[in-house]
């Protein structure tokens, strides 16, 4: 799979064009798919750093790093990272911290894609590794499965779903009319256990309450559309890895199973777009 990546740069002093790479950025645009990481070690800048500025290129780095972090937790006004955006970054930062053009690079996400990099392009003298998946790979297969079985138009993605007084956002709504199904995405693999199963508990809360009261999902804008109490509800999830102790998949399974939410793997995404189409053949 093609993915696009940008090297961040430090120029300490612009004028004499002395740079160190300190970082990286690599993702897809179609899959949402983007990384950031920084250099574990900033003695290279540093030492090119005669006017005291360093403080102030890292400070970019960690406002892209929660940019992206923000985009992981579906906040609806962020906007997306993107290939453009890179580009339109590498023409006009040309201060103390510039950002190359986009160039392919070939990997299998954007984790393996920052490896491949900072092996090649990015001094780092203890590099960090990162060994959890993050849920880029479900919401990929979520996507193909709408866009295999034609049922794009009719899909809203980072959908904000209420019922009652409990409010969500979901990663897919699909809809025609009124909602046909909903679709979240899980890592049951990321560090922060505790925070997961928080999440997994609020989002089921929401859930809990559609299948009692139903609610309704925002489509376009102020735009509303009713859900149903009965509509299909998936969660696509990548399970922990088989060393891994995840109290938040132990959690989430049975609160699927509570509510009444269909998990499947990502190899099985497909069944969301099959279902889909067929619900929304019917309400047609």
């Amino acid at each position: 799979m093609a993915f696009s990546f940008s090297l961040i740069r430090f120029v300490p002093d612009p004028a004499k064009g002395e740079f160190v790479n300190i970082g990286a950025i690599a993702g897809d645009d179609a899959a949402g798919d983007w990384e950031l990481r920084q250099v574990s070690s900033l003695k290279r800048a540093k030492a090119i750093d005669q006017r005291g500025v360093l403080a102030d290129a890292t400070a970019f780095v960690a406002g892209l790093q929660d940019h992206i972090a923000a985009l992981e937790e579906l906040a609806p006004t962020t906007e997306q990272i993107s290939s453009d955006l890179l580009n339109r970054c590498s023409i006009e930062m040309q201060n103390i911290v510039q950002i190359t053009s986009p160039a392919p690079v070939v990997a299998d996400s954007a984790d393996q894609a920052l490896e491949m990099i900072f092996q090649q392009l990015v001094l780092d003298e203890s590099p960090l590794t990162f060994s959890f998946e993050k849920k880029h790979r479900a919401l990929g297969a979520a996507r193909n499965a709408y866009k295999d079985h034609q049922v794009t138009g009719a899909v809203k993605e980072r959908a904000s779903v209420k019922s009652g007084v409990f409010d969500g956002t979901f990663d897919f709504a699909v809809h025609n009319g009124h909602a046909v199904q909903l679709a979240q995405c899980w890592s049951f693999q990321l560090p922060n256990q505790t925070d997961l199963a928080e999440q997994v508990k609020s989002w089921s809360w929401v859930v809990h309450e559609l299948r009692k009261s139903g609610g309704s999902v925002f489509v376009n804008g102020s735009e509303e559309v009713d859900i149903p109490k009965d509509l299909d509800i998936y969660s696509v999830v990548i399970p922990p890895r088989p060393d891994q102790a995840s109290p938040a998949y132990g959690e989430a399974k049975a609160a699927f199973e509570e509510v009444g939410v269909q998990q499947v793997s990502p190899e099985e995404a497909d069944q969301l777009g099959a279902r889909a189409a067929d619900a929304l053949g019917t309400a047609s």
